[in-house]
């Protein structure tokens, strides 16, 4: 008779349980199905692109020992490629670091700020303020092999500006950060 008592209870929790267990399968299920593929080609959606930005095929992820130049970029500054195991910590740079370190960097979703060596002191150092306010996941350096004033880039994305546009650099940053193939916590 005490057994017949418990079945109510213990069905109860057993259909709690899987309510639960199923629950948790589908959201996952969800959730990868919306992340992008490693080996895409493009990079991930966003809802609305930053004026100016261009979209790049995804080259590659592929490491490469550390120290070899890689020459197969396909955009300025490097969007993705093959990049040295080894990525840079994130800040504020005075000389200019490896293209193929911080390609690594923008694989774990960085944003990459360069600028011209001959930026005027006011464009460096609002460069700076804007790094500093906001520093998670972003490397500002020097770079004579940029096209224009300023160089932005994240996977798969690179916006070049003639001047300084805070309000552009700033979406930039929110739009693209933390969007590469491998998800860090910093």
């Amino acid at each position: 008779m005490k057994l017949l008592e418990r079945v109510p209870l213990l069905a109860w929790f057993l259909l709690g349980t899987l309510i639960i267990v199923v629950g948790g399968v589908i959201l996952v299920s969800k959730l990868n199905l919306t992340q992008q593929p490693q080996d895409s080609k493009k990079p991930e959606k966003v809802s609305k692109s930053v004026e100016g930005t261009q979209d790049f095929d995804i080259v590659s992820r592929e490491h490469v020992q550390s120290g070899t130049p890689v020459t197969s970029y396909t955009s300025n500054p490097p969007s993705s490629g093959p990049h040295w195991p080894n990525p840079a910590n994130k800040g504020i740079y005075d000389n200019s670091l490896p293209d193929e370190q911080l390609v690594h960097d923008l694989e774990h979703g960085y944003i990459w700020i360069s600028y011209k060596p001959g930026a005027s002191d006011d464009v460096k150092n609002k460069l700076k303020e804007i790094v500093q306010k906001d520093a998670w996941k972003i490397i500002l350096e020097p770079r004579e092999k940029d096209d224009k004033l300023i160089g932005l880039a994240a996977w798969g994305r690179v916006l070049n500006l003639d001047n300084l546009d805070e309000k552009r650099i700033k979406e930039f940053i929110s739009t693209y950060r933390n969007r590469g193939p491998e998800k860090t916590a910093d």
